[in-house]
């Protein structure tokens, strides 16, 4: 996932620039070795933090070999885990959470999801992507109607499709806006 191809076709470091701040709290959910968490870390700074989680304990060993070298480690708190278990993250934390392609790499999206919703502070934003190239007996696909209702957990503030993925970046719902009972708002981009 970390190589010179990947990185002309997807600079991480605007992505970083586009999505955080100095001293913003991030979480890069399904980090691999580090491809978007040391750009991040870097963007953030010294008074910022990127918690980097990812199964893989390779990939998380890699990522903190990186941030150590680039004397990120300050910054970067690389954990073995999954997204669906943050409990080292507080509650509504984190300014920017990154899941790009993770659900697609587990079988617990709803508790990934509720993780996501929990630790993002109310004027923080996440992003988040499937891939669509999976077959629909796998439990780690991602459905056209289940990923309409993750959608609808959030404040959808821009998101597209194409013949290999989906993507929305979100917010917080606002519960006040739909009366608390759960329904989307007029404001949430249908992403058909």
């Amino acid at each position: 996932m970390d190589n010179l191809i990947r990185r002309l076709a997807s600079s991480p470091s605007k992505f970083a620039e586009k999505h955080a701040a100095a001293g913003q709290v991030v979480a890069d959910l399904g980090s691999g070795s580090g491809f978007y968490a040391l750009p991040l870390a870097r963007r953030v700074g010294s008074a910022g933090k990127v918690y980097a989680v990812d199964f893989d304990a390779k990939a998380v060993g890699t990522l903190s070999t990186k941030a150590e070298e680039l004397k990120l480690s300050a910054i970067v708190d690389a954990r073995v885990g999954s997204a669906a278990q943050l409990s080292f993250i507080s509650d509504a934390s984190t300014d920017f959470v990154l899941a790009n392609g993770l659900l697609c790499c587990m079988v617990d999206h709803r508790g990934a999801i509720r993780e996501v919703g929990r630790i993002l502070k109310p004027s923080g934003t996440a992003y988040l992507s499937v891939t669509r190239a999976f077959r629909k007996s796998d439990p780690r696909s991602v459905s056209r109607a289940e990923w309409q209702k993750i959608l609808e957990e959030f404040e959808v503030i821009e998101g597209g499709e194409g013949l290999t993925g989906r993507w929305a970046l979100v917010s917080k719902r606002d519960r006040r806006s739909s009366g608390g009972k759960g329904e989307r708002p007029s404001s949430v981009m249908e992403m058909e």
